[in-house]
């Protein structure tokens, strides 16, 4: 299963993140190095990605694809530690900064599918 590898020398330290959809890597080639980018530090880092996304005109900003990952593992039913830490942070802070990405429509996905699965059936 393909994962990447967050190194150690980076702000948030080593750690491992695998793709929700797995099929996005294949559809959209995402195998292979990621591309040298610097910065004289995390937001000059930051700053540089944002203007390349700005530049090839990608109608989002980089954070938001961080923020979509961590709303659809709910969707797969992820544990919200292993989200958290797959995104270096606690679970805290991950509750903290997630729950308002989460949507009404989302919610009202999530509960219909969790109602039509394997659930406890009610009592008699």
């Amino acid at each position: 299963m393909p994962v990447l590898v967050v190194l150690d020398d980076t702000k948030t330290g080593y750690h491992r993140v695998y793709p929700f959809y797995l099929e996005w890597v294949e559809q959209w080639e995402l195998k292979g190095e990621l591309p040298v980018v610097t910065g004289k530090d995390n937001s000059a880092l930051g700053n540089r990605v944002t203007s390349a996304f700005k530049r090839y005109k990608i109608p989002f900003v980089p954070y938001d694809l961080r923020h979509a990952w961590a709303v659809r593992n709910i969707a797969f039913h992820m544990p919200t530690t292993l989200s958290a830490r797959m995104m270096a942070h606690s679970v805290e802070v991950h509750e903290k900064v997630y729950q308002r990405w989460i949507t009404e429509d989302f919610e009202a996905q999530v509960v219909e599918r969790l109602m039509q699965g394997d659930r406890p059936q009610s009592p008699s």
